[in-house]
């Protein structure tokens, strides 16, 4: 051993007034030390303990931070060093309001000029009320540290109406109405209802926007149309198969998707499904938001590459018509058919062609009811690639028996997690929305309720690991609709974290029974009980969420990211009104072996802002379950009654 390394191992070098100091270990060992706090006061409080410890944290910390406690999350890229922080501020304070169900609800109506000119339309000369027209949105926003540009676009019956938002923590800016008419353009009400649309969002577009708003009606027009200013509306494409193709009809749009990395348009009929090139040669290499916008003429109608017609394959059984359809990758097609026994179907597109399949071992899972599971409403990939050796072909999938099941194609079982609501436990879901796999939210097909379901998978982050022990349970107590034993813990007032107890109340806190999924009932029409026919969200870390009803828009924002300070002028084609909510805790989630072991009624809660009346002390309203909106004197009896 040479003299040197003998020189590094004296310990006569080690002296009391040489002790660790944590702000003196390398930034990579604090990093690591970083990675096991899980609450944004454990970094904070870090921070302000030496000079050094600022500098790392303020640098890497925030970002160490958010990647473990969010990695469920699709988070936005890139992201400044400076905005780190503010974007743990966001999504802790967003992960509090979903646990906490502290929703701020507004619901966009159709002022009555326009209802009436509707009605004038579908009746000339009678004064006869008509059906409300299906709400079909998609949103798209853009964010630049604390600001952020949002534009949500919905169709209402053969008319588009978008609204774009600019806003700056939270506070609304400026916002800008854009209308288009329908009939001024030729369509007809009904027969050329919007029945789907999307934002088409792109890399290609100028700094990651939307690059145009892909339309489909009931009449089998699809259409790219201009977002931009005065051509909103404008016709940038016009996809439309030959009549002289028999096989290739586009009587109708069910649904559609698209896939940019195979730049292919993929469009449902009732039998068939039809791939057409999304963009041309000009937008192969950039934003072709230009094309035909001076053209006073109508672009050419863009032919399919290829229609499939489902219904001439051998082998599968009958169905009645395709009900949605999503790109799992850009090569895999997931199908959704209505009254059939194989109601779910994958496609194939390889070069050879397109091959179909059905879901892999699902017959067993297959009622003998072929009236209840014989239709898969909603389809929606997952981004399975933060859960380890999760980043497979991953969707989820509504059924009409009420259940929604997710389902990882790599995987031999047939569904790896079922999921329904414990209240209504056989309504089924039209629409759906995910958060990363955090949670997820469905539209229900019988009635105006958003139906909230936690994926149960490993939480990153927990707000109640930030708030102060306790021995008691966390209030109030839920009411589940199946008889379910609360759980049991050692009833300890302090958590031990050497030791690695918790505290009663923090141990409670983290048990699936005081996290129970709950459904919210929207405000709805006077005699109407519509379903939801459409969700949107612009991305895992939108704080607002959209639900179109029939004939009105409700939106959904999170509390704490809930608009302020700003009054619309002119003279807006909606109006836009506060509204309140109900809500239902619904259990745990998982699938019922029997729908008979739904046996109570729990309690309904009504969002009032009248509960600040009640001044109870903020350091035991904080504690409740929910939110100060939703909760009630009773609640607090064994604490102070």
């Amino acid at each position: 051993m040479s003299s040197e390394t003998l020189d590094r191992l004296k310990f006569g070098s080690l002296t009391l007034s040489e002790a660790p100091r944590l702000d003196s270990l390398p930034d990579d060992v604090l990093l690591i030390i970083l990675s096991y706090l899980r609450t944004a006061q454990d970094i904070s409080h870090l921070a302000l303990s030496s000079r050094r410890l600022h500098q790392v944290i303020s640098v890497d910390g925030w970002r160490t931070f958010v990647r473990n406690c969010f990695h469920n999350l699709s988070l936005p890229s890139p992201v400044s060093d400076n905005d780190w922080k503010e974007l743990a501020k966001k999504l802790t304070s967003q992960s509090r309001d979903w646990d906490r169900r502290a929703f701020v609800f507004h619901v966009f109506s159709r002022h009555e000029r326009l209802a009436r000119g509707r009605n004038r339309r579908n009746n000339p000369g009678h004064n006869s009320q008509t059906v409300p027209c299906h709400i079909i949105v998609d949103v798209h926003s853009q964010l630049s540290g604390r600001t952020e540009e949002e534009t949500v676009v919905w169709g209402a019956g053969e008319d588009l109406v978008a609204l774009a938002r600019r806003k700056y923590d939270n506070v609304i800016r400026s916002q800008t109405w854009r209308r288009y008419s329908g009939a001024e353009s030729g369509f007809t009400a009904g027969r050329d209802d919007v029945t789907s649309l999307s934002i088409l969002k792109t890399a290609r577009s100028s700094q990651g926007g939307a690059s145009g708003l892909l339309v489909g009606r009931a009449s089998g027009d699809l259409r790219l149309l201009s977002m931009s200013g005065e051509n909103f509306g404008h016709t940038l494409r016009h996809y439309r198969p030959s009549t002289s193709e028999n096989n290739a009809e586009q009587k109708e749009i069910q649904f559609f998707d698209t896939n940019e990395k195979s730049n292919l348009l993929a469009a449902a009929t009732k039998d068939r499904i039809l791939f057409y090139p999304l963009q041309g040669q000009e937008g192969a290499s950039g934003d072709d938001t230009r094309v035909n916008l001076a053209a006073t003429e109508e672009p050419a109608p863009i032919q399919p590459n290829e229609a499939f017609n489902i219904g001439d394959v051998r082998g599968p059984p009958y169905f009645r018509f395709i009900r949605s359809l999503k790109f799992l990758n850009d090569e895999t097609v997931a199908v959704g058919l209505t009254s059939s026994t194989e109601p779910l179907r994958y496609l194939t597109l390889t070069p050879a062609g397109i091959e179909s399949s059905g879901a892999p071992n699902i017959a067993g899972h297959l009622s003998s009811d072929e009236y209840h599971l014989g239709t898969v409403r909603a389809l929606l990939p997952i981004n399975a690639g933060s859960i380890a050796s999760g980043g497979g072909n991953t969707i989820l999938t509504s059924w009409d028996d009420g259940t929604i099941r997710l389902q990882d194609l790599r995987t031999q079982s047939a569904f790896d997690r079922i999921y329904q609501d414990h209240f209504e436990p056989t309504t089924p879901v039209n629409a759906l929305v995910s958060y990363g796999f955090e949670r997820f939210v469905g539209g229900s097909a019988r009635a105006p309720v958003l139906k909230i379901f936690d994926f149960r998978w490993s939480k990153g982050y927990d707000y109640t690991e930030s708030l102060p022990c306790g021995d008691h349970a966390p209030m109030p107590p839920p009411r589940p609709p199946t008889i379910t034993s609360e759980p049991l813990v050692a009833a300890r007032s302090r958590c031990d974290h050497l030791r690695g107890c918790l505290c009663r109340w923090h141990a409670l806190s983290r048990e699936i029974y005081y996290r129970p999924n709950c459904n919210v009932y929207l405000p709805k029409r006077a005699g109407s009980d519509t379903p939801v026919h459409s969700l949107a969200k612009a991305s895992d870390i939108s704080p607002t969420l959209y639900a179109g009803l029939a004939g009105s828009l409700v939106e959904l924002t999170l509390k704490t990211s809930s608009e302020r300070g700003f009054q619309p002028s002119g003279n807006p084609p909606y109006s836009y009104h506060k509204a309140k909510v109900n809500i239902i805790e619904t259990g745990d989630g998982t699938a019922l072996s029997d729908i008979s072991e739904s046996q109570r009624m729990p309690i309904i809660r009504a969002q009032s802002e009248r509960r600040f009346d009640y001044h109870f002390p903020a350091s035991i309203t904080k504690r409740h379950r929910l939110d100060e909106w939703l909760q009630d004197p009773h609640d607090f009896s064994d604490l102070y009654l």
